[in-house]
């Protein structure tokens, strides 16, 4: 009763039309970048096509291949080091083993460098002829990779503005609680931050510490339609049901859902663990119509669920921790023991912050004078303003003379 009465107030009908000022003119503007998108993505085809054209005039050669050595020119120069090893052997015969063995291996290393020498000397030479060969690239060329740049650069930017619109379309979308799904007994799945609302609260809410709005997907029961129609179904097909499976649908529902069950529309359940909601993306049924488009959205927004389901954690194991702390804490048995604190919930920290920035004050409160509020956040005590009405001696006049008396606080 409370939530329809408060359906019909001017101010939430009047924020549910300025969020509906505020949807069509961020689809305008997603039509808009969209536009934008497809005529980029357009002309990077077209870009793309004079690219490919162009291409083979500007690619470079294939690198050279290494002159293959005859092999008459290696027994020639095999011949000749062997005849002059020989000449040289020759001429220090008179000459000890180990001097011979050192002449030896220097000018063998002599060899090796001078041979290093001429590879690298050939190699930079063939890369100086294959740099002369190379085709220098056009300037059309160059100019028509830095706009296929440019324009991905463009249709980049284009999807991130449009992913940016479509999550303020979703946090304005508030008329009505999108349902995650159905599953195959038509129970209802919901995940409140789906729409209407930033995924972990408002920003400037009191409650923003907590880093999470809800932190749990609710699950609520099948109505009486759905529950007659495809549940509680006539004696005749639950015996057929029973011979195909060996159990009618309300026992296979209750074996399934366990001690959770929920049996109609007045009642709700809800999954607050990461594990819990792995264990029913996987106990879904991509086969089924309704389980496919429900395992579809948990899905897309499982990591965002998880995140704001261990953000819940956190905060209430924080909560527990001070708690136990509180408990160790034991007084002695001789000493009187206090009167014990009023417990103060955690759901009480919430204020209405909007309301007083808007208004000045809380809407259970009476408007706060202009002039007081003033004083107030200048940290002067605050004035009590008392009206002292008089009626004038001319009893025909109705007029009334008003007297203001100004009574500070001590």
């Amino acid at each position: 009763m409370i939530c329809m009465l408060t359906m019909e107030t001017k101010a939430v009908r009047g924020y549910m039309e300025d969020c509906s000022e505020t949807m069509t003119k961020y689809r305008k503007d997603k039509i808009d970048w969209q536009r934008q998108k497809k005529q980029a993505l357009e002309e990077l085809r077209q870009l793309n096509e004079q690219r490919k054209i162009l291409l083979p005039d500007n690619m470079p050669p294939s690198p050279p291949l290494a002159p293959a050595k005859d092999e008459d020119d290696d027994s020639k120069m095999t011949d000749a080091d062997t005849t002059l090893e020989v000449k040289d052997e020759d001429s220090i015969v008179g000459d000890d083993p180990k001097s011979r063995r050192k002449r030896r291996r220097t000018q063998s290393e002599h060899q090796r460098k001078r041979e290093e020498e001429k590879e690298r000397k050939e190699k930079e030479k063939a890369q100086k002829q294959a740099a002369a060969k190379l085709p220098a690239q056009s300037k059309d060329f160059i100019k028509l990779l830095k706009q296929i740049q440019e324009k991905e650069k463009v249709i980049k930017a284009c999807e991130e503005e449009v992913a940016v619109i479509e999550n303020d379309l979703r946090e304005a979308d508030c008329p009505r609680t999108r349902v995650l799904g159905k599953d195959r007994f038509w129970n209802r799945y919901y995940w409140f931050e789906r729409n209407g609302m930033p995924y972990g609260g408002l920003p400037n809410s009191s409650t923003a510490a907590a880093e999470y709005a809800n932190g749990c997907i609710w699950v609520q029961g099948p109505d009486e339609i759905e529950r007659e129609g495809f549940i509680e179904v006539s004696k005749e097909y639950q015996d057929e049901y029973k011979t195909k499976f060996n159990m009618t649908v309300p026992e296979r529902k209750l074996k399934e859902e366990g001690s959770t069950s929920v049996f109609n529309a007045r009642q709700w359940g809800y999954i607050s663990e990461p594990e819990q909601l792995e264990a029913l993306i996987k106990w879904l049924d991509s086969r089924g119509i309704n389980e496919m488009k429900l395992r579809k959205e948990l899905v897309n927004y499982k990591d965002k669920i998880v995140s704001h389901m261990e953000k819940r954690k956190e905060y209430l194991a924080g909560t527990e921790e001070k708690e136990k702390k509180g408990e160790n804490k034991r007084t002695s048995s001789r000493i009187r023991e206090k009167t014990p604190e009023v417990h103060n919930y955690r759901c009480l920290q919430w204020e209405n912050t909007m309301a007083l920035e808007e208004l000045g004050h809380l809407h259970s409160e009476p408007p706060r004078h202009p002039e007081s509020e003033s004083r107030r956040r200048r940290g002067r005590p605050p004035q009590r303003w008392r009206l002292h009405r008089h009626q004038r001696p001319d009893a025909a006049s109705d007029m009334w003379e008003i007297n203001i008396e100004i009574v500070r606080y001590k």
